[in-house]
């Protein structure tokens, strides 16, 4: 005989929420939020001198640094001229390169069904990317401006993720002081952990060209900052729970 329904598991039962943990939150993201918004010009500076002293460190000439509008009312943002091949100068490497990649993406699409419809997105922006690469020469685009579109999401990021976390960390775990640390830890986190996406990515158009921004864009961009989120509210349980005793590893 079926159940009209399914009780939920015992871990989603309940949260201890009060009114303390919700003003709590609320206050933490509306600080965060407007710390964000109000520093936004040296937070895009410290950003932009991370993505910059990684491509240095890896022998990637970043050429001049020049400034760039994110949104005019946040201000400008340090930006560096990373130089990349044209794909239609090299077309035999850029033609075994979308092979090379394609071929990678059957193999894992055939032997890892859970991911298959990642899998064919992903392929999608590739070709979508050797489209326009083929079929419209014209096509401008150079790093100062995928340095502007992935500054502009994720300064919204920024801005948004500390009202995500605030009620993710703050409302459900039991030490309210520790829920503040990891919504601060994750801010800080978000910030530095773009730098590093952005100076890949910028390396990855320095040897490659254009052909792999979009699906860069896509899988170490938003989609990443979704991942990370995830990764930090399960590191956060795990810790929570290890000091209440509840869950003891081998």
């Amino acid at each position: 005989m079926r159940r009209l329904y399914i009780y939920p598991h015992r871990s989603v039962r309940s949260f201890p929420v009060s009114r303390i943990r919700v003003l709590t939150a609320l206050l933490t993201a509306v600080t965060i939020s407007f710390l964000i918004l109000y520093l936004a010009t040296p937070l895009l500076e410290v950003h932009g001198r991370v993505s910059t002293f990684l491509l240095d460190m890896t022998r990637i000439p970043a050429g001049p640094v020049t400034q760039i509008d994110v949104f005019p009312p946040l201000g400008p943002a340090p930006a560096a001229d990373v130089s990349f091949p044209a794909p239609r100068a090299h077309p035999v490497r850029t033609g075994l390169i979308f092979a090379a990649c394609l071929a990678a993406m059957i193999v894992i699409h055939r032997r890892v069904p859970l991911g298959r419809n990642f899998i064919i997105f992903l392929m999608i922006l590739l070709f979508a990317a050797a489209i326009v690469i083929v079929f419209n020469p014209s096509f401008y685009f150079d790093g100062r401006m995928y340095q502007q579109i992935w500054l502009r999401g994720e300064i919204l990021v920024w801005i948004l993720l500390p009202w995500v976390a605030a009620f993710l960390f703050i409302v459900t775990l039991p030490s309210l002081a520790a829920g503040v640390g990891w919504v601060l830890l994750l801010q800080v986190y978000a910030i530095v952990w773009s730098a590093i996406r952005l100076a890949f990515c910028l390396g990855v158009l320095h040897f490659t060209g254009i052909l792999f921004l979009p699906l860069l864009w896509f899988a170490l961009g938003i989609l990443l900052d979704l991942v990370y989120v995830l990764v930090f509210y399960s590191l956060a349980l795990r810790v929570s729970m290890h000091r209440a005793g509840t869950w003891r590893t081998p």
